[in-house]
């Protein structure tokens, strides 16, 4: 093949499975990818994947093809990594990315430090539920409440994340609640972060086979807590933030998690990295009590 693309277009079909998550990460439409891959396919005179099922299976041929575009694309991207590493500007973009939570209701403070203080740097804030491959630069800097960092990373834990027990007060009024939780409705996680430790909690309050209303995120739980439609456990930088919810008790001990700023090893020379970073790292340990739990507000709790 001349184009050297198209090593890498066949790898990204192999490791996704599907044109759909090829193109994706190609940033090309589907159309243009099924194109592409017959294309391909015509000029080698070999078919390089057979689909079955909706799933697009790598041949003897497909599978080679593939390894090549894996390591051209390793090795393209550890050059990059180490050439943004030798950059002694603090100017630039920077992509961090995090869950929405965090993005919501603590990265502010922190966009509003790198301006003042970085003019220069541009933040891009990416959301999503699992960690962003830092490896292939899809981001610069990982935000993320975790008891273990993945081992690639490094970083710096800037506190603790407490979780509690959440009502509206529409729903819980102003009385005190039965000591049997399980009484009350629920709102919790769905089976997608089934690893999560409040689904754990939970299931031992009450099955979760029987929780009335599951939803894929936080930000989903919070807001059908905060319209009265049952008891939530949340992160107390959420739910402590609302006057209309009520905080039910202390942080869950076995729900705390640690908030980890993390980067890769190879970017740490970078200074438009580290710039942010080290105001990550000082903003988010400024807010440490808020993140806790911790408050002086007694009138709010349960």
């Amino acid at each position: 093949m001349k184009d050297l693309n198209d090593f890498r277009f066949v790898a990204a079909v192999a490791e996704s499975g599907s044109l759909a998550g090829a193109a994706r990460r190609l940033q090309v439409d589907h159309a243009t990818a099924f194109r592409r891959l017959g294309r391909i396919q015509a000029r080698l005179g070999v078919r390089l994947f057979e689909r079955h099922s909706g799933r697009y299976t790598p041949t003897a041929a497909g599978e080679e093809l593939a390894r090549l575009g894996a390591t051209m694309e390793a090795q393209a991207t550890e050059s990059l990594r180490r050439l943004a590493g030798q950059d002694l500007r603090p100017a630039g973009t920077v992509r961090i990315t995090t869950t929405e939570s965090i993005a919501g209701h603590l990265i502010g403070p922190v966009a509003y430090a790198c301006r003042r203080e970085h003019p220069a740097i541009h933040l891009q804030i990416v959301t999503a539920n699992e960690i962003y491959n830092l490896s292939k630069r899809d981001a610069d800097i990982a935000v993320r409440p975790t008891l273990r960092p993945p081992d690639h990373l490094i970083g710096h834990r800037t506190g603790s994340v407490g979780l509690a027990v959440y009502g509206a007060r529409k729903y819980v009024g102003r009385g005190r609640i039965a000591p049997d939780l399980s009484h009350h409705c629920w709102i919790a996680l769905d089976d997608s972060l089934s690893q999560t430790a409040s689904l754990r909690w939970l299931d031992k309050i009450k099955s979760l086979d029987t929780v009335e209303l599951r939803v894929n995120s936080f930000p989903g739980i919070y807001h059908a807590c905060r319209s009265g439609l049952g008891l939530a456990v949340l992160p107390c930088f959420i739910g402590d933030a609302d006057p209309d919810l009520r905080r039910l008790g202390e942080p869950i001990p076995e729900c705390e998690a640690a908030l980890w700023v993390l980067t890769h090893p190879d970017l740490r020379g970078t200074v438009r990295v580290q710039a942010v970073f080290d105001v990550l790292q000082r903003e988010l340990k400024r807010q440490a009590p808020r993140l806790a739990g911790q408050r002086s507000d007694t009138r709010r709790r349960g």
